[in-house]
């Protein structure tokens, strides 16, 4: 079924649905505001009234109860349309695979092993990148997806009904019944509410992660492995990945920054929860396999170490001692059942409770005891056995080990440095620590460093905000101590400026006794920072101590760069290079002092905040920043979008994981996969011309004080932004446990989170952090060098970076609306001040177009990519009633007096279903 009738199948569906359900008189208006807004979307100057006018009316007509019908539908309509489209991605992906067979599809693994090799790239080579591979995937709980989870669910279930429908040999009466269920599952999720009613708590959050590890990633890893291995036996024989190249860890439950629902209770609980999910589902495995594996050891008798292995483990329950009476000539299924008997055993510990209590223990199970009977077993049996479900069963042990995903800890570093100043203060040690300069700090720190950590009681006499920070050392302590290292992934310190903060965390850990091996991540978010960011790691490579520390720590250095503070602080243009130079530098800096790095992408959704296709972000890294070694978080919506199911987390998997091949290679990739530049023409990441990188500097400036003069300096700003977006609705939003401000109460561009700020322009169609100041830094580089445009055009034609750059900035200026825009400036009430703000960024929009444009050679935005122009195209006569009922509705709410009434809440009801809808027709929130 092609996208275009599938998509025509559920509007049709849908629309039964709304008659049988509802009204006639609701689905007249549904689609009367429909026709109204695609003959508004045709008119010659949208802006200028017409259809647009009498589309308006029909709305600010509407009761407010009706106006949450229409939004409803059209919310759904999108949520219909975007399960249409990914099934046919991948159905485009099948077909692509047979096609080319044997040949192999675009962006794979297969095609990147395969490219290096005709590369020439040589065995030996190919080891090395392979000794150092190490990919993780990182899920984090920021609240950019606007759906609730039992919408989720249900709308994977309409993917699989469509599926389904899509075979060519269906009876007819599977037909039938394939379309009842699809009629089921549209009437569901139209009668069920789109927005959550309570926050979430955070092991609410916890669960959901949980449920995609368990659910999705749980198969897909192994798979990815998979493919990996045959690539490499088909172009390089006798080569193997290690067995723990690729990983998940998580922050949900870890991250505190600006989270005071996360403390050391929910942490531990975190845990348990993570163990619980392992445990269980290789149970499961385990118990599964001894049914399948009844091999007899009169064909393959039981090796001298699994004959020892059973004879220690004569003790047995009744349940075993059934099986081996009832089975006595099958004694690997009785060691499989009895390994499913110790995780049955293992999975009644009390982990939050163990974590939580001073008594010693020890745990149940650990990860070597499993291991060790299948590789035992893999050793005898034929390749067939040992190479099928037994060795997926080994790898899934190796990949999510004992707790699912490592749990990442991260606290803001003011927050860090104020509770070990209290603790400080209560030891009489240093009165005024956080009075202190950066210097004075460190050399404090060092000194104490280089002393024996003194007596801390449970409660040293500080705050309770400094008492959960301790307990949170002393919980890594202990967890450690009882369940080992592999529990936690790295300390990461938000908003770190100095080696302090740094070793600040190192002391906190020495003195509650979790140093050793705890990798110290400082995070650099703004622009500041990141351009101290490499001075900052070579005072800190300088220093024995943290030599010494970083000695017990296998994986090295890992330091973590933020786009999403970087672009909120400098700008679009300013916070990607300032990213690419920090990376180049530290780089250069790890190199000289012979650190193995990590470097560690906290990346969003959205263009702003680092997103867009990332296998295309991997390759147009600087060179050597990648190595093999790549890490990056998949937030919100993204995590539903690309991991919803199996086929799609696969998919999105080898392109990343491709991706890291080719760019650690640093070989440039061929054709579409680095955007069609021709290898002969690409520059080296490592050989990037001065000029060009003057030049670079000289756009960015341009482009930060463009962006800094508007966001920061224009006086009226924040009320402009406070009126021409639902800013407040999305804080009000109870999509995640987290709060919108790292100050609540306060709203200041500084202070509110990156997600509220580009959730807030990404409504209102402005999508002003995806592209603001780009026009001005390329108009200002144009007008001092003549000839300018010849060189960006060069760029865009031979540096991955700069192309990649444009075309993401290009997306989000595409998905900005001007004419949509408006109607939101229309609310501001200071009408002065709204004409003056909004024409300034209009300016700024043409600019940006006209250049991009330029540079590509095109007459409109998204020229070269022909299938998304369409679809954005198509997509906004369905977006636009959602943009108008959200004016009309947060005009109304505004025109009430002061204070909470029935009428204010069924509006703020009616908003919520549009910022849900607008989400899913743009296909991005945060």
């Amino acid at each position: 079924m092609e996208l275009a009738d599938t998509i025509r199948l559920l509007g049709n569906v849908l629309g039964r649905v709304l008659l049988e359900l509802e009204s006639p008189e609701l689905y007249d208006t549904e689609e009367r505001i429909r026709a109204l807004a695609k003959a508004w979307r045709s008119e010659a100057s949208p802006q200028a009234g017409g259809a647009g006018r009498e589309l308006a009316q029909t709305i600010a007509s509407l009761p407010v109860d009706r106006a949450g019908e229409v939004a409803g539908a059209f919310a759904l309509y999108f949520d219909l349309v975007n399960v249409a489209e990914d099934n046919q991605r991948l159905e485009r992906l099948r077909r692509e695979a047979m096609e080319k067979a044997p040949l192999p599809v675009h962006d794979s693994i297969e095609e990147a092993i395969r490219y290096l090799k005709a590369q020439g790239v040589l065995p030996e080579q190919m080891a090395e990148v392979l000794s150092k591979l190490q990919v993780e995937l990182v899920l984090t709980a920021h609240p950019t997806e606007a759906r609730r989870r039992t919408i989720l669910s249900k709308i994977q279930r309409v993917a699989a009904i469509l599926e389904a429908l899509a075979q060519t040999r269906l009876l007819p009466e599977e037909q039938e019944n394939l379309m009842a269920e699809l009629h089921f599952e549209i009437s569901a999720l139209w009668l069920t509410d789109r927005a959550r009613t309570s926050q979430p708590a955070v092991t609410d959050e916890v669960r959901t992660t949980l449920y995609f590890i368990g659910q999705v990633f749980w198969t897909a890893l192994p798979r990815i492995h998979e493919m990996l291995q045959k690539a490499l036996d088909r172009h390089y024989p006798g080569l193997k990945p290690p067995a723990r190249w690729l990983r998940l860890a998580s922050w949900i439950g870890g991250d505190r920054d600006g989270n005071p629902n996360v403390t050391a209770r929910v942490t531990a609980e975190t845990l348990r929860l993570h163990r619980g999910l392992a445990i269980e589902t290789h149970r499961q495995t385990f118990q599964e396999l001894s049914r399948r594996l009844s091999v007899s050891d009169r064909h393959i008798p039981l090796s001298p170490l699994l004959r020892s292995w059973l004879e220690r483990r004569q003790n047995f329950s009744p349940h075993l001692a059934m099986i081996r009476q009832r089975y006595p000539a099958e004694p690997y299924r009785l060691i499989l059942a009895t390994l499913a008997a110790d995780l049955a055993e293992a999975s009644q510990d009390d982990m939050a409770a163990r974590l939580l209590s001073q008594e010693p223990h020890s745990a149940k199970v650990n990860l070597e005891e499993l291991l060790a009977p299948l590789e035992a077993m893999a050793e005898v049996f034929p390749r067939a056995i040992a190479e099928g479900p037994l060795l997926r069963a080994r790898r899934q042990l190796e990949m999510f080990g004992l707790h699912g995903a490592r749990l990442d800890l991260r606290e803001d570093a003011t927050r860090l440095n104020a509770s070990l100043g209290e603790v400080l203060r209560a030891l009489a040690i240093e009165p005024f620590y956080e009075q202190l300069d950066d210097r004075s700090r460190r050399d404090l720190l060092l000194r104490l460093l280089d002393q024996p950590a003194p007596p801390l009681s449970l409660n040293p006499g500080v705050s309770p905000e400094a008492a959960e920070t301790w307990a949170l050392f002393r919980l890594i302590a202990r967890a450690r101590s009882i369940y080992g290292a592999d529990l936690f992934g790295p300390f990461i310190i938000s908003m770190a400026q100095c080696t302090a903060d740094v070793l600040g965390v190192l002391l906190m850990a020495r003195w509650t006794g979790c140093a050793e091996g705890l990798q110290i991540v400082p995070l650099f978010e703004t622009i500041r920072a990141l351009e101290n960011a490499p001075l900052m790691m070579e005072e800190l490579f300088r220093l024995p101590v943290y030599r010494a520390h970083l000695a017990t720590c296998p994986d090295g250095q890992m330091v973590m760069v933020g786009y999403s503070d970087s672009n909120k602080d400098g700008g679009f243009l300013m916070s990607n290079w300032a990213i690419y130079r920090a990376q180049e530098r530290i780089v250069q800096v790890c190199h000289t002092f012979g650190v193995q790095l990590t470097l560690f992408h906290g990346r969003g959704g959205t263009v702003a905040r680092g997103g867009g296709p990332t296998n295309r972000s991997i390759l147009a890294q600087p060179g050597g920043s990648v190595a093999g070694r790549y890490r990056l978080t998949e937030q919100g919506e993204v995590l539903t979008s690309r991991y919803s199911s199996i086929p799609l987390a696969l998919r999105n998997l080898e392109q990343i994981v491709g991706a890291v091949l080719v760019a650690s290679a640093e070989i440039p990739c061929k054709g579409e996969s680095t955007h069609s530049i021709p290898r002969e023409k690409q520059v080296s990441p490592r050989t990037i011309p001065e000029a060009w990188r003057m030049a670079m500097e000289q756009m960015s400036t341009a482009s930060q004080a463009a962006y800094r003069r508007l966001v920061y300096e224009t006086p009226g700003f924040l009320e402009f932004w406070k009126a021409a977006t639902p800013l407040e609705e999305i804080k009000l939003m109870p999509i995640g446990s987290r709060p919108a401000s790292r100050q609540p109460g306060v709203v200041h561009v500084s202070r509110i989170r990156a997600i509220p700020w580009v959730f807030s322009w990404m409504q209102s169609r402005f999508n002003l952090p995806g592209w603001y100041g780009l026009g001005a830094g390329l108009e200002a580089l144009l007008q001092a060098q003549p000839g300018a445009l010849a060189m960006l055009q060069e760029w865009y034609a031979c540096w991955p970076f700069f192309r990649n750059l444009l075309d993401n900035a290009e997306l989000s200026l595409t998905k900005a609306d001007m004419p949509i825009a408006s109607l939101y400036a229309d609310l501001v009430p200071d009408r002065t001040l709204a004409e003056r703000i909004f024409s300034d960024i209009q300016d700024e929009y043409r600019r940006a177009s006209h250049w991009v444009m330029a540079i590509k050679g095109e007459s409109e935005l998204m020229q070269a990519e022909p299938v998304l122009q369409r679809s954005i195209r198509l997509r906004n006569p369905y977006v636009d009633p959602l943009n108008y009922i959200q004016v009309e509705m947060l005009r109304r709410l505004r025109a009430l007096p002061e204070g909470e009434s029935e009428e204010a809440r069924a509006l703020r009801e009616v908003i919520m279903v549009t910022i849900n809808g607008i989400a899913a027709g743009l296909r991005n929130t945060g």
